[in-house]
């Protein structure tokens, strides 16, 4: 019998360690320096978050994903992007943890459209809890207490292009792959593909921004997943999104802005498949807050402005009628 559990370990842990994929947001925009390392730095503010997903619930050993991110630019100017993330990833009795810290440079193209490059060394380090599997011989405690553990270097870069209207990005991660040997879990890791793409569509009059956005995933052997989105905002302050993805799952998030500082985000999605049968739908909470206020841009100053002038303009007619 311990032959026969022996060989299934080791049959379980291969397959394990092959088929480990990184996990997903629904709300990737919000949570889009997990896809992208170039994304800090490309606002001219500090950003602090946390991000929980609680995928298939009821499902047993359903994955679970908890990230927590700082990132900004030097003196908050939008050209040199800095940061550190942490991320714990659970699917059944597997855990992975990677710590990272990031580097990004930004570049203006010209007035209104910037492209950052960025780079994300890590390192991550796997799990099998095997006392928490389930034996078939219960009497037969050769698994009790047993880990098996494995670490990697990790690796991924990006690009970022963007203005106020639309953004293209494209990221790798598990760059170095298989090409680093002293470490006992680089041989598992495979290249991941990522690209999102969105467009701003800004109403002021009536206040209200609609974005469509789209999500591009990829590695091999899995087969790729797009994830397309449609987010409104109204006021600046509260939005509402609605997505469907590639594997037959829809999904709403919706959240609010408070005082431009703080920001809370809330995500529901429900597998459409036979998948439904065993689960109901997946939660993602994020909580994000500014640590400094974004400097105005010179459109929003001459706006100001403006405004100003012209208000001072009909406080003056107002006095010379009375």
């Amino acid at each position: 019998m311990k032959l026969i559990l022996y060989i299934t370990t080791a049959l379980l842990l291969s397959n394990l360690c092959y088929s480990q994929q990184r996990g997903s947001y629904s709300n990737f925009l919000l949570n889009d320096v997990y896809y992208n390392p170039a994304i800090a730095g490309s606002k001219n503010i500090h950003v602090a978050n946390v991000s929980y997903r609680n995928q298939w619930v009821g499902f047993q050993g359903a994955p679970s994903l908890l990230m927590g991110n700082f990132y900004g630019s030097v003196r908050n100017e939008g050209k040199i992007g800095y940061g550190a993330s942490i991320i714990s990833e659970n699917v059944g009795i597997t855990q992975s943890t990677t710590f990272s810290v990031n580097y990004a440079h930004h570049f203006r193209l010209n007035e209104s459209i910037k492209l950052g490059l960025g780079i994300q060394p890590g390192y991550l380090q796997y799990r099998v809890k095997l006392y928490d599997a389930i034996l078939a011989d219960q009497g037969d405690d050769v698994l009790t207490g047993t880990v098996y553990s494995a670490n990697a270097i990790d690796v991924a870069a990006g690009f970022n292009l963007h203005s106020d209207k639309f953004f293209v990005m494209g990221s790798i991660h598990h760059l170095l792959g298989k090409e680093i040997r002293f470490t006992s879990y680089n041989s598992n890791l495979d290249f991941h593909f990522t690209g999102i793409a969105g467009y701003n569509y800004q109403f002021k009059k009536k206040k209200i921004e609609l974005q469509p956005s789209i999500l591009f995933k990829y590695t091999k052997p899995v087969p790729y997943q797009i994830t397309g989105m449609l987010k409104g905002t109204f006021n600046n302050k509260f939005w509402i999104g609605l997505l469907y993805k590639t594997d037959a799952t829809a999904g709403i998030s919706v959240g609010i802005n408070v005082k431009e500082r703080f920001t809370i985000g809330y995500g529901f999605d429900y597998a459409l498949s036979k998948l439904s049968n065993y689960q109901s739908g997946s939660h993602e909470v994020i909580l994000s807050f500014n640590l400094t206020k974004e400097k105005p841009t010179l459109e929003e100053e001459d706006e100001k402005l403006n405004n100003s002038i012209l208000n001072e303009e009909k406080d003056k007619i107002k006095k010379d009628k009375k």
